[in-house]
């Protein structure tokens, strides 16, 4: 062989030799990720590994909220395709949606505020929005798996394996589950699915504790044989689902069925447009209760408009009117603008910047004590004793009572009311606001306001949940002091003060006899365009009790009764709530 041919074989097999090193470093090095998880697809399988949601307790340890099973619909279309058979497909997937449309619409109309009154129209307009989304999902190009429909009821699951569809299936979710109803379902809020389909909590507890409650999803990675079953001396990983933590709240259920028993009586007596209740541990600032009517079914809350599941005890802002004169006469006893045997003149209408202030009814009580304005919710009084504290100092006690500032509570919704900058303000605006005009509340916010009084000047940050429970340990969120706002000699005075106000106010025959409670009423115009109407109030009574130990305060509000004034609507039902508090508290009735 001559060199020149020699030297050829040596450059052909070294290409050739450098083409099969290349082509290996390529599929080996440049490609091992694609190929690698290609491979692992055809062997390897991922499960999502659902979490178990929190439960959530009342006070008693018994549930509020809890789990039950339910089901996603799916179809595995290259299953689905086959049982048409020599079918047409197109009609094969309208007789398979004309027979699964009638239970999933059934579901549908269970799910609505009241199934009972929907009309045949609106049952047809859900029956062919389900016909649409079916046809649309098992008609599906490029996808060999696809959801059908979410939280399918276990009663549903049964209906639709007993047609023996081919292709079909479900795999296990979890809904909520709710014991007693609709109880305590403002506070409670509801669970929905957020942009990705998993579940999330939405308003009250739910919203507010969604990260806690919701768990963390696990991953399986599996080996699988040619069929896609798992092989059982095969490789697992991956990491294990944690539950979510479980909540212990301070509600407590006998109270709340007392008090939306009669919140709910209240509102169709009085033709209310809503109203709200809360009831505190003074000491604690625990809430005992908390309810807003109208209210929802949260297990069924997709039928409900938003006014009806927002919490309007913590989310609603108003102006408090006469309940605020608590705060005012508070202030000017506290800061020594006034004293207990301080005289108001009292006896006419007074005019400040260009505006004149009258009583509610236009009649005056010359030489007022403390006391007796407040037991005849005289507006001039209170601009009287505003006007001695003066505007920074009385701008300071109301933002230390609570007012301007979210107060912490622990339930997605809270609002912060409406509280002018001291830049803001003019002498009328120190007028107004010590009778409860010119400045927005939450009913959250008086209630707490009140218990300051009865807790010898202490607020209290308002909490619902005592325990978090997790696997391994319980977590006590312990009662916590926001500060000191008056002196506990002042909050003392107070208390007297305030059952003079009950027991000398408008609705003193009403008083159920031995029940020694401190409150005060408040009837304020609701402002519209710039004016108030004359007709439409927000009508309320906050109070606590027993006033020589007091264990409780509590706050009833009603918008737009009729009659309109707190005394003829929230006080009666404040006493009446409270009427049955007291022998189930044991609080002696003197």
């Amino acid at each position: 062989m001559t060199t020149w041919r020699l030297y050829f074989l040596q450059v052909f097999f070294l290409i050739f030799a450098a083409a099969i090193l290349g082509r290996l470093f390529y599929w080996q090095i440049v490609k091992y990720d694609q190929f690698s998880a290609a491979a692992s697809s055809q062997h390897l399988t991922t499960v999502l590994l659902g979490a178990e949601r929190g439960k959530i307790f009342a006070s008693d340890h018994e549930i509020l909220v809890s789990n039950e099973p339910s089901y996603l619909l799916y179809a595995s279309l290259n299953e689905f395709k086959k049982g048409a058979g020599d079918k047409d497909y197109n009609k094969y997937v309208k007789e398979i949606v004309d027979s699964l449309a009638p239970i999933l619409t059934t579901e549908r109309i269970n799910l609505q505020k009241d199934p009972a009154k929907l009309g045949q129209g609106e049952k047809d307009t859900l029956r062919d929005e389900i016909k649409d989304s079916l046809i649309k999902s098992l008609k599906a190009e490029k996808v060999v798996w696809v959801a059908l429909s979410r939280k399918v009821s276990a009663k549903t699951a049964e209906q639709i394996e007993e047609l023996e569809i081919p292709g079909l299936g479900f795999e296990e979710q979890s809904s909520r589950f709710y014991p007693n109803g609709t109880l305590s379902a403002s506070a409670l809020g509801f669970v929905g699915l957020d942009s990705d389909g998993n579940d999330k909590g939405y308003s009250g507890l739910e919203g507010f504790y969604d990260e806690q409650l919701r768990g963390r999803a696990g991953l399986l990675t599996e080996e699988v044989d040619a069929q896609g079953h798992p092989i059982l001396a095969g490789l697992k990983s991956g990491a294990t689902a944690e539950d979510g933590f479980s909540l212990v709240t301070s509600i407590d259920r006998n109270v709340q069925r007392v008090v939306e028993k009669h919140l709910s009586a209240g509102l169709a007596q009085f033709g209310a447009k809503s109203a709200s209740a809360i009831v505190l541990d003074t000491e604690t600032g625990a809430v005992l209760a908390i309810a807003s009517v109208p209210s929802f079914d949260p297990k069924r809350w997709q039928g409900f408009e938003d006014e009806d599941i927002r919490d309007s005890a913590i989310s609603d802002v108003y102006e408090p009117g006469s309940t605020f004169k608590l705060v005012t006469a508070a202030a000017g006893l506290d800061s020594g603008a006034i004293k207990i045997d301080t005289i108001c003149p009292c006896n006419k209408a007074i005019k400040i910047g260009g505006y004149e202030v009258q009583t509610w009814n236009n009649k005056y009580n010359p030489n007022s004590t403390v006391a007796q304005i407040l037991q005849h919710s005289d507006n001039v009084g209170a601009a009287f004793i505003g006007q001695k504290v003066g505007k920074d100092k009385l701008i300071d006690y109301i933002k230390k009572f609570g007012f301007g500032d979210k107060l912490g509570i622990d339930l997605q919704g809270e609002e912060p009311g409406i509280l002018k900058g001291a830049g803001d303000w003019y002498p009328i605006d120190t007028v107004t606001a010590s009778f409860g005009q010119g400045l927005s509340v939450t009913a959250l916010q008086m209630v707490s306001a009140i218990s300051v009084l009865a807790n010898d000047g202490k607020l209290m940050k308002p909490f619902l949940v005592k325990e978090i429970v997790t696997a391994d340990k319980t977590i006590e969120n312990k009662p916590v002091q926001i500060r000191q706002v008056i002196k506990p000699e002042v909050a003392a005075i107070m208390r007297e003060l305030l059952l003079s106000a009950v027991e000398q106010g408008e609705a003193r025959n009403i008083i159920p006899h031995g029940l020694r409670v401190g409150g005060k009423t408040g009837t304020a115009q609701v402002p519209i365009s710039g004016h108030y109407d004359p007709n439409k109030t927000v009508a309320s009574f906050v109070g606590f009790g027993p006033v020589e130990e007091p264990r409780f305060a509590m706050i009833v509000r009603y918008v737009e009764p009729t009659p309109i004034y707190g005394a003829e609507t929230a006080e009666p039902t404040f006493f009446k709530i409270a009427k049955e508090l007291y022998p189930y508290w044991g609080i002696p009735i003197r």
